[in-house]
């Protein structure tokens, strides 16, 4: 880790890409998020789990998306490679697996009927096959979807045909992100999986924004992070990374409690001191900001529903799947580098647990109010800050996606 010389905190936000009201009417409209199904998630790159819980041929996920009724099976095929299909027999339609993981030996066998399919996409065998009339086994294969792999992470597109590539959907995150997230010691720890009465939008917002710390997340986070830390940037000519933010400690912290001190000695899931502890995660150069000592962690957007959270010791990972225009399906994964080796190291997960547990409570709380407000017309359009400048690149992207340029409101005057 380089000693850096200049401490000043990045720039806080900008106007450059707008200033200009932004309409409710995504939030809420009906018509707008059947809108959003077919244009955004048929159509971008979207995080399906990780590379190394499929690393032997057989082995395979699912990824479920309720609010187009997808299912797709992601299995590594005998020649190694990843091949992403709908969890739907060629036969009459059922679903192949029902696990949301596990490892299939020779084939994937549908249990309706009995037809096996081969880790490629293609039928095997059907019981019975002379009783068909015209069975031709090369046009009852599997329908295939895109898949590639990032950062370690599995990522699908149902567009047979992306118009990206998933290294061009996700620029400017270089290479040396791709390395570092793609560490082989990186290993899940525990998530969290809830139904919210809140427009899928709505749980990303928070996220990439830090105006609301101060007073949203007083009872958690107090003065030990707050909404002067968090720094927002933008990248308004990327079609998979609006902007997301650093975030930093303040100068002087506010009360440490010797349980937060504690925990710090031993891992880094506490977000409320600074971690004594070595990682052994690759090189962060040029990837983390962590040679700034104030430093806590980089977050970034993945359009349109991934928000990672990216720290020297732990990553964590938010999605949220739209299920109508009012309910969304919220998720979080964490990560660590290091497995837990003794009382220390669990005692310091579980505080850091407890603490985001808490905090990101209080975000799923806040939204659901949001949206009752905006279907109520309570509120019809919302301001934002410089501090809240990576909503509206994310505002922009949904926008630009749904073709809907004017849908932004004018400020009232």
């Amino acid at each position: 880790m380089g000693k850096i010389d200049d401490l000043r905190l990045p720039e806080m936000g900008t106007h450059a890409i707008g200033t200009e009201k932004l309409s409710v009417t995504p939030y809420i409209s009906h018509e707008f998020f059947e809108r959003e199904k077919t244009a955004i998630f048929a159509k971008c790159w979207l995080m399906a789990g990780r590379e190394k819980d499929v690393a032997k041929s057989g082995e395979y996920v699912t990824f479920h998306l309720e609010a187009l009724s997808v299912s797709l099976i992601i299995v590594r095929a005998k020649d190694g490679l990843l091949r992403a299909f709908y969890n739907a027999c060629a036969h009459r339609g059922a679903r192949i697996v029902t696990e949301s993981s596990g490892k299939a030996r020779g084939g994937l066998v549908c249990p309706y009927h009995g037809w096996a399919f081969g880790f490629d996409g293609s039928l095997l065998s059907a019981p019975s096959e002379d009783s068909f009339a015209n069975l031709d086994f090369k046009n009852e294969s599997l329908k295939q979807v895109s898949v590639d792999v990032w950062g370690g992470f599995i990522f699908v597109n149902l567009d047979p045909k992306p118009a990206w590539t998933l290294r061009e959907y996700l620029a400017p995150l270089h290479d040396g992100f791709d390395n570092y997230l793609a560490d082989s010691k990186w290993s899940w720890s525990y998530g969290w999986r809830s139904k919210v009465k809140g427009n899928w939008k709505l749980l990303v917002d928070p996220q990439i924004e830090g105006y609301h710390v101060d007073q949203a997340h007083r009872r958690t986070i107090a003065g030990n992070i707050q909404g002067e830390g968090a720094r927002p940037f933008v990248y308004p000519d990327s079609i998979g990374v609006p902007g997301g933010l650093h975030l930093f400690r303040p100068e002087i912290l506010g009360v440490q409690t010797e349980v937060g001190l504690l925990s710090a000695k031993f891992g880094a899931t506490s977000l409320y001191a600074k971690p004594e502890k070595e990682f052994s995660a690759g090189n962060a150069d040029g990837v983390l900001k962590n040679e700034h000592p104030r430093w806590v962690l980089d977050e970034y957007l993945l359009f349109p529903n991934t928000v990672m959270f990216m720290q020297r010791g732990q990553i964590f990972i938010q999605r949220t799947y739209p299920l109508s225009a009012d309910e969304c399906l919220w998720e979080v994964d964490f990560y660590h580098i290091d497995p837990v080796t003794n009382f220390g190291e669990a005692f310091s997960a579980e505080q850091g647990r407890i603490q985001i547990r808490d905090v990101l409570s209080e975000d799923l709380f806040l939204s659901e109010g949001l949206q009752g407000n905006y279907r109520a017309g309570a509120v019809t359009q919302i301001s934002l800050s410089r501090q809240e400048v990576a909503i509206r690149a994310f505002y922009q992207n949904v926008m630009r996606m749904v073709d809907e340029p004017n849908h932004s409101a004018e400020a009232s005057k």
